[in-house]
C-alpha cells in the first residue's frame, strides 16, 4: 500500500476513534456504540495488511 494511502486511512481511523468517543459521552456505551467500537477495531487491525495492489493473477 502506498504511504499516502495508508497515512489517509490513519487519519480516518482517528476520526472515527475521536467520532466514538463523542458518541458515547453523549449516549453512553449502547449497542450501536458497541458496534462502532468493532469497526474501529478491525478497520485499525486491517489497515497495516492491506494491499491495494492488483492480484498477480487474473480471473478469467
Amino acid at each position: 500500500m502506498s504511504q499516502e494511502l495508508e497515512s489517509y486511512l490513519k487519519l480516518a481511523l482517528l476520526r472515527l476513534e475521536k467520532a466514538y468517543e463523542e458518541v458515547v459521552k453523549t449516549q453512553g456505551y449502547t449497542r450501536d456504540t458497541e458496534k462502532l467500537k468493532m469497526l474501529l477495531e478491525l478497520t485499525r487491525e486491517q489497515v497495516p495488511n492491506e494491499n491495494s495492489r492488483h492480484s498477480a493473477s487474473q480471473t478469467r
